[in-house]
């Protein structure tokens, strides 16, 4: 599990920041320091359909926004990377 919002004490310290990932380790220590609630990201499960229509949706959002790259070397190895970064979010 991965939080979703920053853990603070009763004075407003932080102990965990957002993105930070929850062993049973860490949730022992915050359930000793009082914490009993804390906010998770939701773990999506895509169908090979959604993902396939996301992949797409990606492509074309990339396709749009470097449509005047042209061959431009700098601006499509900038496209291939952001491709690559946001295709690795769907796994």
């Amino acid at each position: 599990m991965v939080l979703a919002q920053d853990v603070c004490d009763a004075a407003g310290g932080r102990l965990l920041a957002r993105g930070a990932e929850l062993s049973d380790a860490t949730i022992a220590a915050l359930a000793r320091r009082g914490i009993e609630h804390v906010m998770v990201e939701a773990e999506e499960t895509l169908t090979p359909e959604l993902r396939a229509a996301r992949e797409a949706e990606i492509r074309a959002r990339a396709g749009h926004l470097f449509r005047k790259a042209g061959n431009d070397p700098m601006l499509l190895k900038l496209r291939a990377t952001l491709l690559q970064y946001r295709l690795a979010g769907l796994d």
